[in-house]
């Protein structure tokens, strides 16, 4: 078999581009095996993406457009995405003995054995044009079924030409206007004829050499073709040999036995006893993951949504205007005839967030987190005995090192995906750095990984939704997140079990998160912290972790890039490498452009405010009260010349909210955004890139940011 130690060939992009579509594209044939290689890996990812198929000849190369890398063939787009996947997840070994056998084998396949499968398919399937025509017509563009219902034999003829078939088997359909009459009819069609089955003779027969070679690896048994694990090779044999065994799996269009010839149909079934067959047809059952359904893709914006794009945009590009104008025109503001009260001023606001036990937090998302099984101590008030129980059980599994060792994760996984990205001119700072390193420092840390990250994040967006922004109660999206809940606790659940089952093995668990809580669950004092509660505060810790830093980092940049003044010396700052300087970037940039423009309490009692001043406010009975953390921040007695940009500012912010219940992930925020946006920063000429991609509230899917595209040099 091959050994060859060459890599894939060489990257073919385009630079420079612009894609405004919240969902990667994928144009591809209908029916190429190279193209069903890419569905696979795109599916094994669990990468959502438009599938836009063309029949043959109309589709020459494959292209995927995500919105910062637009990339043709075949071997572009799987080099690109297994550099941004996890090892753990590649189809390429590291091993370089393995790697060598898996891209020689890989080579082999798409090199001989495609160009002979594809041969034998077509001097078949052309004769038959009404096979041809379901078969190149499925799932492909309307102009593309016209083209082939109105002009089949010149698209024929086209393919014949393309594949190097010597012999034009149109001549067997009988075509009595184009046939030559009497004698020379019969010698044109016996030389076409004999033309086309000597070259499917010659194409089995090298198809069934390539095949013999295969048996011959599968003789000892192994799983796959090399190497302990899937691989490459083995998705391009299966992908592109899948018409010699038609499976119901085929990610593209393909036709069903009973379809086709008799002699073909005998060929399938000769190729489908083969051990080379079991194995595709194995693969295909096993292996190949189901493409996920159309209905999953966000809908584009309509025009009237893009208007409304616009209007948030010119909305929050002078919200420093109103939050300045609420905190000094209306510290306290009654909205009537609700029991809505918004407390803006900084000195009322900060009263207001320390006395916890008049203003509690339960009755805003304490019902959401009980139906979602995921009771969180900062979901409780203080009158609860297991908000302190919990909390400090939890607090120690933290260590005074973690800092470092996440700056050093977020850092060292951002400059990997940016070096990847350099080719390409321009970088998705949402969908291809903070939410791909974030769903993997949630494993890392915290020690829980999903059953796939795109899972993970669905279940991270749906849960926070719900908590967080789901003002109306809307009960689908209420039930979208009892169901991720469900789901998440259940794989939760087993985690810890396995994680025990391994210590009682005699392994030693990863220094996580999760595992310290294990050990401590078993220390004299953990006994009452059962798996339920493990898992319970599991979730706690982990739900805002991906939307809200996304989010941030992303508004930071957004604010930046409106102050070029500030920008320059930002950059600066990022380059230097002083953290602590960046996070008064940070600090301020979220101070002008908040993830959250404040906290909700209730006041199940008359209360008052007093603040530093004399006069008081009342608050009535049953109301529910929005801090505006965001106004109390413009407050100029807490924040002099508020509207002035200063990153050395020494006042308390409240970006994380303030007090009891300030965001437990406070200091990890701080690391994580200020490392993220740094790391941005650090591209040279660095800008916003033009259009949508690059606007802040350009490109979201309802309130949280799916892309936001910087360009540089």
């Amino acid at each position: 078999m091959p050994t060859s130690t060459d890599s894939l060939e060489p990257l073919q992009y385009k630079a420079a581009f612009s894609y405004d579509k919240l969902t990667p594209t994928l144009v591809c044939s209908s029916t190429g095996g190279s193209d069903e290689i890419i569905r696979w890996v795109l599916d094994r990812q669990d990468i959502l993406y438009r599938h836009q198929m063309h029949s043959p000849p109309f589709c020459s190369s494959a292209t995927l457009i995500r919105t910062d890398a637009l990339l043709y063939g075949v071997d572009s787009i799987i080099d690109h995405i297994e550099g941004r996947s996890l090892p753990s997840n590649r189809l390429i070994p590291e091993d370089p003995a393995i790697r060598a056998e898996v891209i020689g084998l890989y080579k082999l396949f798409r090199q001989e054995l495609e160009p002979n499968i594809t041969r034998y398919v077509y001097t078949k399937l052309l004769p038959e044009p009404a096979l041809a025509r379901r078969l190149f017509t499925q799932g492909v563009p309307a102009t593309e079924k016209w083209q082939y219902r109105l002009g089949y034999n010149a698209i024929r003829k086209a393919l014949y030409k393309n594949i190097g078939v010597t012999g034009d088997a149109r001549d067997l359909q009988g075509n009595a206007a184009k046939v030559p009459q009497g004698n020379d009819a019969k010698d044109s069609q016996g030389k076409h004829a004999t033309d086309s089955q000597g070259n499917a003779a010659a194409d089995r027969q090298q198809i069934n050499e390539i095949l013999d070679r295969v048996d011959l690896l599968l003789k000892d048994g192994r799983k796959y073709l090399a190497g302990p694990a899937l691989s490459l090779a083995d998705i391009a044999f299966a992908a592109i040999a899948a018409p010699l065994v038609l499976p119901e799996e085929f990610g593209g269009a393909i036709c069903r036995i009973n379809q086709v010839p008799v002699a073909w149909r005998t060929d399938i079934i000769g190729w489908r006893e083969r051990p080379s067959g079991q194995f595709i047809l194995r693969l295909y059952q096993e292996d190949r993951p189901a493409q996920r359904s159309a209905k999953e893709i966000p809908k584009e914006p309509s025009i009237l949504g893009h208007l409304a794009e616009r209007a948030k945009l010119f909305a929050s590009r002078r919200q420093t205007s109103l939050f300045c104008f609420l905190q000094k025109h209306f510290p306290v503001l009654k909205v009537r005839p609700t029991s809505l009260v918004t407390v803006n001023q900084n000195d009322l606001l900060t009263e207001m967030l320390q006395r916890d036990e008049d203003f509690t937090i339960e009755e805003i998302n304490g019902r959401k987190m009980a139906r979602q099984k995921g009771a969180f101590f900062l979901g409780m008030d203080r009158m609860n005995p297991q908000f302190d129980r919990e909390r400090n059980f939890v607090r120690r599994s933290a260590k005074k090192e973690d800092l470092e060792r996440i700056r050093t994760y977020i850092r060292n996984s951002s400059e990997a995906i940016l070096e990847e990205s350099k080719r390409f001119k321009q970088l998705d700072v949402a969908d291809s750095l903070c939410r791909v390193v974030l769903v993997r420092f949630i494993d890392d840390y915290f020690g829980v990984p999903g059953p796939t990250e795109t899972i993970m994040k669905n279940w991270l967006r749906a849960l926070f939704y719900d908590l967080f922004l789901n003002f109306t109660n809307n009960a689908a999206k209420h039930q979208a997140a009892v169901d991720a809940a469900n789901e998440r606790k259940t794989w939760l659940l087993q985690l810890i079990k396995d994680r025990k089952q391994a210590q009682q093995k005699g392994q030693t668990l990863d220094d996580n998160v999760l595992n310290r809580l294990i050990l401590l669950q078993q220390g004299t004092d953990g006994a009452w912290f059962d798996d339920d509660t493990l898992q319970r505060n599991m979730g706690g810790l982990i739900t805002g972790i991906l939307e809200t830093t996304n989010k941030a980092v992303i508004l930071v940049l957004d604010e930046l890039f409106n102050r070029p003044d500030i920008l320059a010396g930002a950059i600066t700052t990022a380059r230097e490498k002083d953290m602590q300087k960046m996070y008064g970037y940070v600090s301020e940039a979220l101070r002008f452009n908040p993830a959250q423009p404040g906290v909700i309490r209730y006041s199940e009692k008359r209360q008052t405010l007093g603040g530093k001043g004399n006069k008081t406010y009342t608050i009535p009975a049953g109301s529910t009260i929005f801090a505006l953390t965001a106004a109390a921040m413009m407050d100029p007695a807490a924040f002099p010349e508020p509207r002035r940009f200063d990153p050395g500012r020494t006042a308390v912010y409240m970006n994380y909210g303030y007090a009891l219940h300030e965001c437990y992930g406070k200091y990890i925020n701080a690391v994580t955004i200020s490392e993220f946006v740094a790391a941005v920063l650090r591209l040279p000429g660095v800008r916003r890139a033009p259009g949508r991609p690059g606007r802040g509230s350009g490109m979201h899917i309802g309130p949280f940011p799916n892309n936001f595209v910087v360009a540089f040099d």
